[in-house]
């Protein structure tokens, strides 16, 4: 699963390995920072309880608080993020999104993505410009940490990571 791996769990679990904050579009970033007193959980069992922030076909759960207890096997955590001035969670999945040119192929390009420490998982049958990313690891950190590299390869138009929120009303 995605996510930092921490098998047991201490009063002060540290996020360090991840980014502090993260820029999302272009040309006008919108600015994601850590969001203290929140984690997400990647991986099953979610909790059920009232509450809960939860992406069921991503199995990650978006908990308040400090992580306590032991993670079951395949589990991991990782911080979530908000925009300042918003009580608007969000979660990275550890996918990435990116764009390149129009009339480049993101295939073309799957040696530097891989440098840059990203491996393709899928090509849009729509869009052969753009493909969905992982780290070379499959770290979550990792992936966040590959994105000022992805933005600073040849012919890249925009690199964005994955970020789960819930659902608004209108």
């Amino acid at each position: 699963m995605w996510g930092q791996a921490i098998t047991t769990l201490g009063p002060a679990t540290s996020f360090d390995a991840f980014p502090r904050r993260i820029l999302v579009g272009s040309p006008e970033a919108v600015v994601f920072e850590q969001k203290p007193g929140w984690y997400a959980l990647h991986g099953e069992p979610l909790p059920r309880a009232e509450g809960v922030l939860r992406f069921e076909p991503e199995a990650i759960a978006v908990l308040p608080g400090a992580p306590a207890g032991p993670l079951a096997a395949g589990q991991s955590l990782s911080p979530v993020y908000a925009q300042p001035g918003t009580g608007a969670l969000a979660v990275p999945t550890g996918q990435l999104f990116i764009r390149f040119r129009p009339g480049e192929s993101a295939l073309a390009h799957r040696a530097a993505l891989e440098q840059a420490g990203c491996r393709i998982v899928a090509v849009p049958d729509h869009a052969p410009e753009a493909a969905w990313l992982r780290a070379r690891h499959g770290d979550l950190a990792e992936a966040l940490g590959c994105v000022a590299r992805l933005r600073q390869l040849e012919g890249v138009a925009s690199v964005e990571p994955q970020l789960l929120m819930a659902r608004g009303q209108r």
